[in-house]
């Protein structure tokens, strides 16, 4: 495929690229003795799903954003192996994630430790922190201004987002906390990287 057709597309790192939210459990009942099962975190807000204090989520918080706790996580099966194939085909990959400006750093040795194919890496203000306003993290209003042909999501929120506000085709990875059913032409459910594809012989712009 010629590069100068390739799909721009938007890849999630948190349970989409990373396994991320799946090693918080333990983590949980190491720190605050609170047990909970992956599956029944059925909400995006892990202080509630987690039944956490306010004190007890900041704590959480901060301890999974520490650098050896993000380099531990594992990648999410079949991530590496697809995006290699994209990569190959002359797509370009735009990781894009909500973590905060602490996590960059190892946001990046993480992608470079695992040979993540990528052409461009964005953070995002996703969650309206106002502890994220630095120059390298973009707002959502900023997000709208770029172009994507295809974006790979777990937040239920952002993926309406990007299927409404910038006309995206979105792929919702399957996860308990975006399970309510969601009935929206632009977004597409699916289980696994093996069951994403992209839509063939198509090109919306030069992803320069």
């Amino acid at each position: 495929m010629d590069s100068a057709c390739g799909k721009r597309i938007y890849v999630d790192m948190d349970d989409v690229l990373s396994r991320t939210t799946d090693t918080y459990a333990q983590i949980v009942a190491q720190e605050f003795g609170k047990q909970a099962l992956f599956e029944d975190l059925v909400s995006f807000d892990l202080k509630k799903s987690f039944g956490l204090t306010d004190k007890e989520f900041h704590h959480f918080f901060d301890l999974v954003h520490q650098p050896e706790v993000l380099l531990s996580y594992e990648p999410v099966e079949g991530s590496l192996s697809v995006l290699s194939r994209w990569a190959e085909q002359g797509h370009h990959i735009d990781i894009v994630t909500g973590r905060p400006f602490s996590a960059r750093e190892a946001s990046l040795a993480w992608l470079d430790a695992y040979k993540v194919p990528y052409a461009a890496f964005t953070m995002v203000d996703k969650y309206n922190r106002t502890a994220n306003v630095r120059s390298t993290v973009i707002t959502k209003d900023q997000l709208m201004h770029r172009r994507y042909d295809m974006a790979v999501e777990d937040s239920r929120e952002m993926a309406i987002f990007l299927a409404d506000r910038l006309t995206v085709p979105v792929i919702l990875y399957d996860r308990p906390w975006n399970a309510q059913f969601l009935d929206h032409k632009n977004i597409r459910r699916v289980c696994s990287w093996q069951e994403i594809t992209l839509s063939p012989h198509t090109c919306r712009h030069n992803p320069g």
